[in-house]
C-alpha cells in the first residue's frame, strides 16, 4: 500500500491532479476519478506530501 501512496502522491506533485486511494478485497490502487470504479472501497484522497484525507471527508 506505501508504494501506491507513494505513487499517487508523484502524480499529485507532478501533474497537480487530485488523487484517490481506493481498495478491492486485498488490492489497493490510486484513481483520478473513484466513480469510475464502484465496487472499490474509496479509502481518501492523497495529497502531495502523500497523507490520506480520509473520505468521509473528502466529499
Amino acid at each position: 500500500m506505501a508504494d501506491v501512496i507513494r505513487e499517487a502522491a508523484r502524480m499529485r506533485r507532478q501533474y497537480g491532479w487530485k488523487t484517490y486511494l481506493i481498495k478491492f478485497k486485498d488490492y489497493y490502487s490510486y484513481t483520478f476519478d473513484p466513480s469510475l470504479f464502484p465496487d472499490f472501497e474509496l479509502l481518501g484522497e492523497v495529497d502531495s506530501d502523500g497523507a490520506v484525507i480520509p473520505s468521509a471527508t473528502v466529499r
